[in-house]
């Protein structure tokens, strides 16, 4: 059971749970994985079935001037091991006020990978984004947890 645990939270990416005899010391209840995409403040999760799921995980950098771009660290845990190329478009209204760059390489189908999203406001007035990820030629997700939310602003 002990060899298990680990090797399934590993996998899934997950914080290894307490166990009844007190389990992990609090240094190793973090999977390397997992804390390694908690480093990012995006997280995108590719499941076994090829769904991606998407969710702010940290701090978002500070602001940039208008017309430069703001670089987000985005991690992909890939459950999948898909190699298919992860796409990133900006959904609603607030398109004109601003522009995403994302090149969508193919994953490598490593179990984490890491990219950079550079976004640029061209506004004058904070911005309320939303970002939908998907794998090329893939359906969307139905209930919006491919799309992360956030309000960025410049100098």
């Amino acid at each position: 059971m002990r060899r298990l645990l680990p090797a399934l939270a590993a996998l899934l990416a997950l914080p290894l749970p307490v166990l009844a005899d007190g389990g992990p010391p609090a240094s190793e209840r973090c999977t390397p994985l997992a804390a390694q995409a908690l480093d990012c403040p995006i997280v995108i999760t590719i499941n076994p079935e090829g769904r991606v799921s998407a969710a702010i995980a940290g701090a978002l950098p500070p602001p940039a001037a208008y017309g430069a771009p703001i670089e987000l660290a985005v991690a992909v845990v890939n459950q999948g091991f898909s190699t298919g190329r992860l796409e990133a478009r900006l959904v609603g209204s607030p398109a004109a006020a601003a522009t995403l760059d994302f090149h969508p390489e193919p994953l490598k189908g490593a179990p984490l990978e890491r990219r950079i999203l550079r976004v640029t406001l061209t506004g004058g007035a904070p911005t309320d984004l939303t970002i939908a990820f998907s794998l090329r030629n893939e359906s969307p997700d139905l209930g919006g947890r491919d799309r992360v939310h956030m309000l960025l602003r410049g100098e």
